[in-house]
């Protein structure tokens, strides 16, 4: 510590009072040293407990995905010209006829024919009705083509307009947002437009519409009528894109797909990884590492590190061949993190396919569950392990942080009380020093 006031020592007696006080002080400050790295400490295992609570959060979003969304990969075996599929979580492999019949398409409506998108529109209004729900969009008396098309954009309508032009010709197109209509009413409430003209400048737009046509597909002999050209509720867990009418029908094949399969695994088997790499630093401690910086001496973290070992081999979907994520080809390596070989995956797909999202969906017992009950009981903001200690770590920095600050005022004191000796003592120095010089004069006079 440096004093705040200015000194000069050691003027009597030849000592360098400043450096020694300056020693004696560095030596009582230990104590201070001593406590700023214990709060350092403190710190880094705030961070390190940050850091692992991140990645245990990120296992059970990716955990949960699985639970969700599934974990087995099918996929559509060929191509169709009428369709595409995309199985979900709830999809099965299987074979189906398919024949597209008709496709959905937005209604359209088109004005009369004027000259340029500069061109005057009579003003009025225009009731737009889509699908049972009626807009009114006014236009002003003598504005532009443009502006009609921008103030029906600007309404909300659900539909979108533009002025098309090409050769001296303009019109003004105005299109529903959404394809097709409600199925059970007429085409014609996709989209209907009454025009009322109460202005004089300008011409009236008289639009003439296009209705739309919605969807409609065969699937094993049975109808479907859509509004969109995508599907979701027709064959469980899969979505079917349609693109092209078909004459006859074509052949959807879903079949398990191991890459699928092993690249939705490949989630969980990473964000599990990335949780056992920083277990893996805090716990295997090299010789140049701070323990006390790590979470090394944490029971509980040791505790985490053996609890996810062990849920590779714990039996969660109890009943199958698929029992287990070793079962399923997850396999733990030698620095506990995980690796799927593809090899036994693919014959766990090839034995019980379904049993890949019954292990991660199972209630309870499933490894969704388990994960998430495990990184709740660390992760919980009021009650987690991992929490607690950061929130009392947190407390002890702050206590010592006021330590420090009576440390540094004890120091102050100290330093105060050594220049007032050092002080003191010169003063005593200098008068002996005086006395010595008035002797000395004298023994010299008497000499003479």
């Amino acid at each position: 510590m440096a004093s705040s006031s200015f000194r000069v020592g050691g003027l009597a007696s030849g000592l360098d009072t400043n450096s020694i006080i300056d020693q004696l002080v560095k030596i009582e400050s230990n104590s201070v040293t001593v406590a700023q790295a214990r709060q350092s400490a403190y710190q880094a295992q705030i961070s390190q407990l940050g850091d692992l609570t991140s990645k245990l959060k990120a296992l059970a979003t990716a955990t949960t995905a699985l639970k969700t969304g599934g974990a087995l990969g099918l996929s559509q075996v060929g191509t169709a010209s009428g369709f595409s599929a995309t199985p979900g979580s709830a999809a099965t492999a299987g074979r189906v006829s398919v024949l597209v019949e008709d496709l959905a398409t937005a209604a359209k409506a088109r004005s009369t024919q004027l000259t340029s998108g500069s061109s005057a529109v009579r003003g009025g209004t225009l009731a737009i009705s889509i699908n049972g729900t009626t807009t009114n969009v006014t236009l002003t008396d003598g504005m532009t083509l443009t502006a009609a098309a921008q103030a029906i954009n600007d309404s909300g309508t659900g539909a979108s307009a533009m002025v098309l032009e090409s050769n001296g010709q303009a019109f003004l197109t105005i299109t529903n947002t959404n394809t097709g209509f409600t199925p059970g009413q007429a085409a014609a409430t996709g989209l209907t437009i009454t025009e009322t003209s109460t202005g004089v400048l300008g011409s009236a737009l008289g639009f003439t519409v296009t209705d739309a046509t919605n969807a409609k597909v065969t699937i094993d002999g049975l109808a479907f009528e859509r509004s969109s050209n995508t599907i979701t509720d027709a064959l469980p867990g899969v979505t079917l894109a349609l693109k092209a009418k078909t004459v006859v029908a074509e052949d959807l094949v879903l079949a398990t797909d191991t890459a699928a399969t092993s690249t939705k695994l490949g989630t969980f088997v990473s964000a599990y990884n990335d949780v056992m790499k920083i277990l893996h630093q805090n716990l295997n401690i090299g010789e140049q590492i701070d323990r006390n910086k790590t979470l090394g001496g944490d029971s509980a973290v040791r505790g985490l590190q053996s609890t996810l070992m062990g849920l590779v081999s714990s039996i969660s979907n109890p009943g199958s061949v698929v029992r287990s994520l070793a079962d399923l080809g997850i396999k733990t390596q030698q620095d506990a993190t995980l690796t799927v070989d593809a090899t036994r995956l693919a014959k766990a797909l090839a034995t019980d396919p379904a049993a890949v999202n019954e292990l991660f969906q199972k209630a309870t017992d499933g490894v969704a569950d388990k994960v998430k009950t495990l990184v709740d009981g660390y992760t919980n903001s009021s009650d987690g392990i991992l929490v607690s200690k950061s929130k009392s770590y947190d407390k002890s920095i702050k206590r010592i942080s006021t330590h420090i600050d009576s440390l540094q005022l004890r120091l102050e004191a100290y330093r105060t009380k050594l220049i007032n000796q050092f002080s003191a003592m010169e003063k005593i120095v200098s008068s002996f020093k005086s006395i010595g010089d008035y002797l000395t004069s004298q023994e010299n006079r008497s000499k003479e």
